[in-house]
């Protein structure tokens, strides 16, 4: 099941919340903590029962091998980490990369192996690098091993398990141990059911609508200026409302259970550099590639060239993990590419203490999104030719090609438009939209501004019900195939 579903809504989530406060009649938490495990596991299972087995057996695996790396030293512990590497690595790989690979073989040496087809199980990139990172960290001594069911919480607890944030062992149990979370509290609640109500609107409500704009598009041929604009910001403002969406609702779910889980999303399209953007986009996820790829290569600390090297390959891994197609490869390179330019030109950081410059500012958020939009066109894009359609309308100078928005319309999911009402609508559309992203606050600032009143109540009741009156169109999160 997804958040933005009928059966989440009103059956499993009442039911998982009512279970789990019940059960605070209980002197220890430690009823709840399996609770909410055993709801986490369902709520996966729910999607494909035969991912059950999967997901448990990562766990076991992880969890054996993480206690003989706490357990050993040196050079055997180092081994353990390796073999540990080499099943979570080989289990990503089978899964995801399997027929990428083999196509690719097919395709260079002439051979014929067959495609199996594999059907990608749902979050096992966000998993499989959330269990990679605690091995790291046990064999660096900053986590450790506790009980199976604290280390099955870690994995499992559904608000973060299918599309992340990626949470540290040590961001989370904790919070689950202090007995003083596990109680009922009416701020935290009506906290966590006004992100998820901001959240639930911004996937439902807008992205969906954006989803039908971008499919439109990217599936024209011969696009005109206005159409691929249209497509390409379309997508650019879908993706962020989608996935952001889920971080609101993921963030409001933990809030729900009195646990803080970390934002995903700061703004990013303000940003003043491709390198910021990253510090501001999938944080938790740029966090990790930072640790436990980037700097155990040499980060910045060998020099210039060894730096722009490490860069390179870091984004190259973040393409890859992205998705098993070369349109993902291209697009994390190309982000590495602008990364590194800006590293040796100097621009990866705004100059502390330099005066204000507003109109520098401006240029440089300006230029940043431009780059960003066109990249996220590869990223969407189910082939290179895919994508030179919409590269090719973005530049098409002498030809604006204003009708095609009707098509680029179609039916945004609510009615069909009479012609002519089509091109306003998706104009109007994007600029409010690109007015929300650049000048109203973000989650992060809403949840520290929050507190209860009838003003925070009429926001969430309203944005919850226009919503719910949209589920009928339902669609996954554009990450869970990730």
């Amino acid at each position: 099941m997804v958040f933005s579903s009928y059966v989440f809504i009103l059956l499993f989530l009442p039911i998982t919340l009512g279970g789990y406060y019940l059960l605070s009649v209980c002197k220890r938490s430690l009823f709840q903590r399996l609770f909410l495990i055993a709801a986490s596991l369902f709520f996966y299972a729910y999607f494909n029962v035969s991912y059950l087995l999967l997901i448990v057996a990562s766990i076991a695996v992880n969890y054996v091998v993480a206690g003989r790396i706490q357990k050993s030293s040196g050079g055997i512990s180092k081994l353990f980490l390796t073999l540990g590497v080499l099943f979570n690595v080989g289990l990503l790989g089978y899964f995801k990369y399997y027929d990428f690979f083999v196509e690719n073989i097919n395709a260079v040496f002439g051979t014929d192996f067959a495609l199996k087809h594999i059907l990608l199980p749902l979050g096992i990139s966000f998993f499989t690098f959330q269990q990679l990172s605690f091995l790291v960290s046990v064999c660096r001594r900053e986590e450790k091993v506790e009980k199976l069911r604290d280390y099955s919480l870690f994995v499992t607890f559904f608000p973060q398990l299918v599309a992340g944030p990626i949470v540290l062992y040590g961001e989370m149990i904790p919070q689950f141990k202090d007995e003083t979370r596990r109680f009922f509290h009416p701020e935290n609640f009506a906290a966590g059911i006004y992100m998820f109500s901001i959240g639930l609107f911004k996937k439902v409500v807008l992205a969906d609508t954006l989803a039908y704009f971008a499919d439109n598009g990217f599936g024209m041929t011969g696009l005109g200026l206005a159409a691929g604009w249209a497509a390409s910001l379309s997508y650019t403002l879908q993706i962020y409302f989608d996935f952001s969406g889920y971080s609101d609702m993921s963030v409001g779910l933990g809030k729900m259970f009195n646990i803080d889980i970390p934002f995903n999303f700061l703004s990013p399209y303000r940003s003043e550099s491709v390198s910021q953007f990253w510090r501001t986009w999938h944080i938790t996820l740029g966090r990790a590639l930072s640790t436990y790829i980037y700097r155990p290569l040499g980060g910045n600390r060998k020099g210039l060239p060894r730096t722009c090297a490490n860069l390179l390959l870091t984004f190259f891994v973040s393409g890859l993990w992205h998705g098993a197609a070369w349109t993902f490869v291209l697009w994390g390179t190309l982000h590495g590419v602008f990364v590194t330019l800006e590293r040796i030109l100097g621009l990866n950081r705004p100059k502390e203490g330099a005066p204000p410059r507003p109109l520098v500012k401006a240029l440089r958020v300006f230029a940043t999104f431009l780059i960003v939009n066109a990249l996220w066109v590869l990223f969407r894009a189910e082939s290179f030719a895919q994508a030179a359609e919409v590269y090719k309308g973005m530049i098409a100078i002498g030809n604006l090609g204003l009708s095609q928005l009707n098509t680029v319309v179609g039916q945004a999911g609510y009615l069909n438009f009479p012609t002519g009402i089509d091109i306003p609508y998706v104009i109007v559309y994007i600029l409010l939209l690109l007015t929300v992203v650049f000048a109203c606050r973000n989650s992060a600032s809403l949840l520290d501004r929050f507190a209860v009143s009838s003003k925070t109540l009429a926001v969430s009741s309203i944005l919850f019900l226009v919503a719910f009156l949209c589920l009928s169109r339902q669609s996954v999160f554009i990450y869970f195939n990730f």
